[in-house]
């Protein structure tokens, strides 16, 4: 019985830091695309739409993208002390992890035709297409560059 309950203690531990490193993941992911004379992953999405952006628009998905990557850094940073205390903080700080990631994609859906009111955007499910051919074609997904 000592097997398995060390086995099991293992397997949460394993667990609880899973959510860190998937995190430091997306920001590795999102931040690499910042480096100089690469085109931020958030940039790239968009073109999937529209082939041509505004100097504006390129600035707007250059700080969305640093904003996510900055998210996703602080997010870990949470989740790695929440599973260190464990218990009801590692729920909690999943749960806020979780909103705040939905607060900023349903926030940035509504403030950008705000801030661009002459532009088109896709809607949700073109953006999720979008979002989903940029992050599955790896060659596009980290070392693209500018044209």
């Amino acid at each position: 019985m000592h097997v398995l309950e060390a086995l099991a203690s293992q397997g949460w531990t394993a667990l609880r830091y899973l959510s860190p490193v998937v995190l430091l993941g997306l920001a590795l992911f999102f931040g690499r695309t910042l480096r100089p004379g690469h085109t931020p992953l958030i940039e790239r999405i968009a073109r999937r739409s529209t082939a041509v952006l505004s100097d504006a628009l390129c600035r707007y998905t250059r700080l969305l993208t640093a904003i996510w990557c900055g998210y996703f850094v602080g997010a870990a940073a949470l989740s790695a002390i929440a599973g260190w205390w464990g218990g009801v903080a590692f729920g909690r700080v999943g749960l806020a992890v979780l909103a705040g990631s939905v607060f900023l994609f349903v926030g940035e859906r509504w403030l950008r035709p705000r801030i661009f009111p002459h532009e088109v955007f896709p809607g949700v499910l073109q953006q999720a297409r979008d979002t989903w051919s940029v992050w599955r074609t790896r060659n596009d997904a980290g070392a693209g560059t500018r044209e």
